[in-house]
């Protein structure tokens, strides 16, 4: 959702293009497979084909010819395709051709370079102005603006949940799980939310955008509009690359967001299992109430190939032939509107409602069901309400029956739920005495306590164990650092950022987490002359080792005189 936007002007402006040869031109379908030369570029002539990932620019062009001379006098130009329908040329640095049949489109696909050849037709091409969009306030914005708009270096969900980002004097919100409930003006092949923003930003008709993660599709809004939450595709089986962004139910209700082809970005380990097939492992983590995710790789069943996490969040790291599964929320379906009344005794309305008797207990009343226990006594009552007060009257009695067509009362002492289906009776039974629990807190004590944070592993709780990113083992030394004279930085705004930054990083053979502030710090195998960096005690870092590189433990741990026990974030 596009949360601020100032008033823009274009000052983008298209000159016609003056041709020697007014009889030159490019015809769909007859024309196909004909080249043309612009700059000492030679293209070839496509109908209905465009060029896969989002355009580089899009600026006005008056024809398909035009466009041409374009794209040949733009140094980021490698192919440019036009659309008739916005009047718009997309120019592409790269990408394959796909074939697009909604509308009509034509494209000019570099063939190679015509050295010292005069251009086809010898038209004076002279090329828009481009790139010249600004607000009519607020001064230039085409400097670099990520630092000062605080953009986050990559954006994924549900963790950047509401994050904003800034592209110019633009100002998205990232929405997880939801999309826009009016339908879209156009779409095309995106890689990422980011690069669907900027894309938006740079066409004046886009005011939101949609990213597919399961088609890598943008879609464009032209109107801001009101998000509709997003419903997941269900799916009951665990085949990818079929189901990857669907999600699955396991045995006990929860439900599982599968990524194919993916490992966990940062999740302390639990333990590592043996599955003979990809549903045996997700059982594992249900049946385990500390897991939050797990991995699977096909396997022959003699070697570990399950491995369950404490955590568990959308994930980027991708690795071929590993499966992975989060907690996710739920699939949710729109509510029925319930019959029940309060203070009813006839049903439907009385159904899951509760009656207080004269002498103060609750009953808790069910419609079409019974108990079909041991009776303590039956007599005739003329209501269902004169029914449970008389239950209510009588010390052994903690249930009731009540059926209209004979007005029979029938008292039991069954504290549960009526379990039998019976469409004539009416059942009660007892929740005890109001004011039974005066004494208790009731929650009060907790109603300015804070959410708790974000499912993540770090320190303490995870201090020792194994941690997964970017498929790397780490183990996790909380108030502990390497040190070396060769120390070098790395990218990273969290503790997973900092260990999958080390994983991709084949220098890198133990790093520390030194807080958002002082970031990621990395360090290599060895030091100027050989020797190897020291590890200490020490508040200040929590000190990540890759199990798989040269230095995965320390038998000896260096510790300050006086020892450092102040942490600065």
């Amino acid at each position: 959702m596009k949360i601020t936007q100032d008033l823009l002007l274009s000052l983008a402006v298209a000159s016609s293009a003056t041709f020697a040869n007014a009889e030159l031109s490019y015809v769909c379908p007859g024309d196909v497979g004909k080249t043309i030369i612009r700059s000492f570029k030679k293209y070839e002539f496509k109908c209905n084909w465009g060029v896969k990932g989002l355009p580089t620019k899009s600026v006005p062009g008056a024809n398909t010819i035009e466009c041409a001379g374009i794209c040949a006098n733009d140094p980021s130009c490698l192919h440019i395709t036009y659309t008739e329908k916005t009047g718009k040329c997309d120019m592409k640095a790269a990408g394959e051709l796909f074939e697009q049949t909604k509308f009509p489109i034509t494209t000019w696909y570099f063939i190679g370079d015509a050295p010292g050849e005069p251009d086809t037709g010898s038209e004076v091409v002279t090329p828009p102005v481009i790139d010249t969009q600004k607000p009519i306030t607020g001064g230039d914005s085409s400097g670099d603006s990520n630092d000062a708009s605080g953009n986050l270096p990559s954006y994924s969900c549900p963790q950047h949940n509401l994050k904003t980002y800034t592209v110019g004097e633009i100002t998205y919100e990232l929405q997880c799980g939801n999309g826009h409930s009016m339908g879209h003006w156009t779409s095309e092949p995106g890689t990422n939310l980011k690069a669907c923003a900027d894309r938006c930003a740079a066409i004046p008709e886009c005011n939101s955008c949609d990213f597919d993660r399961t088609t890598n599709i943008c879609y464009f809004k032209k109107a801001p509009s009101v998000t509709a939450p997003w419903k997941p595709e269900i799916t009951k089986s665990l085949v990818c690359p079929q189901n990857d962004g669907k999600v699955f139910e396991g045995s006990d209700g929860t439900w599982f967001y599968l990524q194919c082809c993916t490992d966990t970005d940062g999740a302390s380990i639990l333990g590592l299992e043996t599955a003979s097939s990809h549903n045996d492992c997700l059982e594992k983590c249900v049946a385990d109430r500390k897991c939050k995710s797990v991995t699977y790789a096909a396997g022959d069943g003699s070697t570990p190939n399950c491995k369950l996490y404490g955590h568990g969040l959308f994930s980027q790291t991708v690795i071929a032939g590993v499966h992975h599964a989060f907690v996710t929320d739920p699939p949710t379906e729109e509510p029925k509107v319930s019959e029940a009344k309060l203070c009813s005794t006839e049903c439907p309305a009385a159904h899951g409602q509760l009656f207080v008797s004269a002498t103060g207990e609750n009953f808790q009343m069910s419609c079409d069901k019974r108990h079909g226990t041991t009776y303590l006594n039956i007599d005739r009552q003329p209501s269902f309400e004169a029914c449970m007060s008389s239950c209510a009257a009588m010390p052994a009695c903690h249930s009731a029956e009540y059926e209209p067509r004979t007005k029979k009362c029938f008292y039991g002492n069954n504290h549960n739920q009526p379990a039998i289906d019976a469409k004539a009776f009416l059942s009660a039974h007892s929740l005890g005495c109001a004011g039974a629990c005066s004494s208790c807190k009731k929650g009060c004590d907790q109603l300015n306590s804070a959410a708790l944070s974000a499912d993540v592993a770090g320190c303490e709780a995870d201090h020792g164990k194994l941690i997964t990113s970017g498929g790397e083992d780490f183990r996790l030394q909380c108030k502990h650092c390497y040190r070396s004279s060769a120390y070098f930085k790395l990218e990273a705004k969290t503790m997973a950022e900092c260990a999958k930054a080390c994983a991709e990083n084949p220098n890198c053979h133990g790093v520390n987490w030194m807080g958002p502030v002082t970031g990621c710090s990395a360090h290599p195998a060895t030091q100027p002359g050989g020797a190897a960096p020291v590890f200490y005690q020490d508040a200040r870092c929590d000190a990540l080792m890759p199990q798989s590189r040269s230095l995965p433990h320390y038998d000896t741990i260096g510790a300050d005189s006086p020892e450092i026990t102040a942490r600065d974030w």
